[in-house]
């Protein structure tokens, strides 16, 4: 006779599969989520621009030299209204974008921020609030990353290519021997880990001058002193912006399916 008292385990449903095959390597367009930082004027917006099907989310000015689907986000409000006509859209199966770029995450950053200050106004009434940082207990900043991550994560359940352009800004990083300057994204603290962790490519758009010419190129390549990636190596490093700004999305845009 069994006298064990252990509960027996039993299967509830077979919500959970054990694989038997490996999965594929994912290169649809659909499922990419790319960052792209660098210097203000160096071709980001125009870059992107040459998506047929992209929508950019314009959260400041910029975009007037260019023909674009865009849309003003000046309140962060305004993203929660877009958001839902974007999904109203999905859901009627008439979402004609294929890409949407956050143009730029600095300002949408901002945003964030006006209303985690807000939000700590009417919490904390006898406080005087003016930033982020004097909500108490660090609550702003946190208050701030959960609305930028949040956003995020809607965007991706439209199922299509998520991308943010951001400034590019060098960093001072202090290691218990030394202290070494980073080519970084503009924003600092958790929200700016979080804003390199979150996309699968990083481009970092670098400019040197070879002879009396300015040459640009993609980063992808993580060093020392330069944040970049790209998970499965599919966006290769130092991939060269030539003068023509088309070709260069082309040749991003080929590489997946």
């Amino acid at each position: 006779m069994n006298t064990s008292t252990e509960t027996p385990i039993v299967a509830k449903s077979n919500k959970v599969v054990i694989p038997t095959d490996k999965s594929e390597i994912d290169k649809r367009w659909c499922a990419q989520k790319f960052g792209m930082i660098g210097a203000a004027g160096i071709g980001k917006s125009e870059f992107w621009s040459y998506g047929e099907n992209t929508l950019f989310i314009q959260t400041e000015a910029g975009l007037n030299h260019l023909s674009v689907y865009k849309v003003a986000i000046r309140a962060w409000d305004e993203f929660v209204e877009l958001y839902s006509q974007l999904i109203q859209s999905k859901n009627s199966k008439q979402l004609k974008f294929d890409c949407i770029i956050i143009d730029t995450i600095d300002k949408l950053v901002d945003l964030a921020n006006e209303e985690s200050i807000a939000r700590g106004r009417a919490k904390f009434r006898t406080i005087e609030i003016n930033t982020v940082g004097d909500i108490p207990n660090g609550a702003g900043w946190m208050w701030a990353t959960e609305l930028i991550s949040n956003a995020l994560t809607k965007l991706e359940q439209l199922g299509i290519c998520i991308a943010y352009v951001g400034h590019l800004d060098t960093k001072e990083v202090k290691t218990p021997t030394s202290s070494i300057h980073k080519s970084s994204i503009s924003i600092g603290g958790k929200m700016g880990q979080f804003l390199l962790a979150w996309p699968d490519h990083l481009l970092t758009i670098q400019a040197n001058m070879q002879g009396n010419k300015t040459v640009r190129f993609i980063k992808t390549l993580p060093t020392q002193t330069l944040d970049a990636k790209s998970r499965g190596g599919m966006v290769q490093d130092n991939m060269l912006w030539a003068d023509n700004t088309k070709e260069n999305y082309k040749q991003l845009r080929n590489l997946f399916q």
